[in-house]
């Protein structure tokens, strides 16, 4: 079987002179063992500078964007997995986007622990990993024959990049279907440093989770504030016209903010 990523091959030198190697991550993911998977494509570009993992919708959203000179097209993150970094850091910018759009720096660094086991996979031989992170175990499986030491999300620091990846619980799974090498250095500024113009607000993380616990004490303050101004609003496709419909939807509200 041909190895999925035979560009690799021409070693590390090339590596740093190319512009962007973009990694294709699939991502299983579900919020606990009682929900469905859903899933989607994730990229992962690696230039000589930065590195940066976000959904695969917005390079696709991108594009037609471009093509056509204006944003006609937007789409909002999935998974809260926006990350850009610097090459070789574990300091990440993490942008989350929920009603406003937030820039929460953090420092990830993870203490992994080399296991014997391998197995193959397309071609490469892997090594497992294991580490604690987000209060959840992961295992890694690594390949060393790829001197880059990223992997999805804020996963790195192995000797080696990570192809596949999961929590204990199976809630994430990650794994490695393609890589595909752009000419350029990928332009992400429309929909990650902003998002379609708008800047993000910087925060802690601490402050961040306090806002989110507020919107679910009150799921429906920020309409109901946009409807006291006498602004349309609209809450999943349905237009509201007064502070009684929009109370209606409430606990509707809650429990989707809470999924």
């Amino acid at each position: 079987m041909k190895k999925i990523l035979f560009l690799i091959f021409i070693f590390q030198s090339l590596f740093y002179y190319s512009q962007t190697n973009r990694f294709v991550y699939e991502l299983h993911y579900k919020k606990d063992s009682s929900d469905q998977y859903r899933k989607t494509l994730m990229n992962l570009d690696i230039n000589k500078k930065s590195v940066k993992f976000y959904d695969k919708s917005f390079a696709d959203y991108d594009s037609i964007n471009k093509t056509v000179h204006q944003s006609v097209s937007r789409y909002s993150t999935k998974t809260d997995q926006m990350i850009s970094r610097e090459l070789n850091s574990s300091k990440n910018n993490w942008y989350r986007d929920f009603f406003d759009y937030f820039l929460v720096k953090t420092n990830d660094e993870m203490s992994w622990k080399l296991m014997p086991e391998t197995q193959m996979y397309n071609g490469y031989k892997l090594q497992k990993a294991t580490t604690n992170f987000g209060g959840r175990s992961w295992i890694a499986w690594f390949s060393n024959e790829i001197d880059i030491k990223e992997g999805p999300y804020k996963f790195r620091g192995l000797p080696g990049l990570i192809f596949l990846l999961e929590d204990t619980e199976k809630n994430f799974i990650y794994q490695l279907k393609k890589n595909v090498k752009l000419t350029e250095t990928y332009d992400t500024t429309d929909f990650l440093e902003t998002h379609f113009g708008k800047q993000p607000i910087l925060v802690s993380n601490q402050k961040f989770n306090s806002y989110i616990q507020d919107i679910y004490s009150n799921p429906t303050r920020i309409l109901s504030e946009s409807i006291k101004k006498g602004q349309k609003t609209n809450f999943k496709n349905e237009n509201i016209e007064s502070i009684e419909e929009l109370n209606s939807k409430k606990k509707h509200a809650t429990k989707g903010y809470k999924k």
